[in-house]
């Protein structure tokens, strides 16, 4: 009998297929530089995006004379406004504070609604196993968005969005980390990178002329060094799986 290596057991799903997918970042700003140019991609060819947004953005700031409440407000306006240049369709914010204080199980039940409200067929989120991750909004919210694609499907979690809000038990198909230290799936976004260039600027909160010169330049950079040897000259990378690998299964970091 042939021998299957046990990684190619379950094979990894086309993200590019994706016709409705829900990104999920833990502040407004993280989908566009982790995965902006994709997002733009998929809704050029026609697939539904809807952005989730964690946490209202409330931290982000080094200056102490900025109104907390002023700049929710302004990251709020700055994260409509980069989602729609991008074709988003749809915006959702869970409003938790930001700064560290995230409790992982209202995060978790947060993303499931809309799971549950928007039905896709693909969550695309920041990898939470990245190395040496220090923020622990990242670490949290992209740990409760992966629980939740497996949970979401299941009737008795969170039974009251299902008996008191109308919302049906939905499964996930797929899930894609941006910012992953482990990809395995390669993205072409040449045509679309000014376009998620044009939407970081419109992020002028929290980045100055300086800091998204270097951020700009590092990020084409990677995107070339991803690019190299696959017939394109950008790239994203993504770690895509299915809730499948996310469950008791040993070789899901090296597929």
């Amino acid at each position: 009998m042939e021998t299957i290596p046990v990684k190619d057991l379950l094979p990894i799903p086309e993200l590019t297929a994706a016709r409705r997918l829900l990104v999920v970042q833990p502040h407004p700003d993280d989908a566009e530089v982790g995965a902006g140019a994709t997002v733009a991609k998929l809704a050029r060819d026609g697939a539904t995006i809807a952005y989730l947004t964690v946490t209202d953005g409330s931290m982000g700031t080094e200056d102490p004379a900025v109104d907390q409440a002023e700049l929710v407000r302004t990251r709020r306006r700055e994260g409509e406004e980069s989602a729609r240049l991008l074709g988003v369709a749809e915006t959702y914010w869970l409003g938790f504070p930001d700064g560290g204080t995230l409790d992982p199980a209202q995060v978790r039940a947060g993303i499931t609604r809309v799971v549950r409200q928007f039905k896709p067929q693909v969550l695309m989120v920041n990898d939470p196993w990245l190395p040496y991750e220090a923020h622990p909004d990242h670490r949290i919210a992209g740990l409760a968005a992966v629980e939740a694609c497996l949970f979401s499907s299941f009737p008795h979690y969170c039974p009251e969005q299902i008996k008191e809000e109308g919302l049906a038990p939905h499964k996930v198909e797929q899930v894609a980390l941006y910012l992953s230290a482990y990809p395995n799936t390669y993205i072409d976004v040449s045509a679309t990178w000014e376009l998620k260039l044009e939407a970081l600027r419109r992020h002028q909160s929290q980045f100055t002329p300086e800091i998204l010169e270097l951020l700009s330049f590092y990020l084409a950079a990677k995107a070339r060094e991803q690019a190299q040897g696959r017939g394109f000259e950008m790239a994203e990378a993504f770690k895509v799986l299915t809730p499948t690998h996310l469950h008791c299964f040993e070789e899901a970091w090296r597929v």
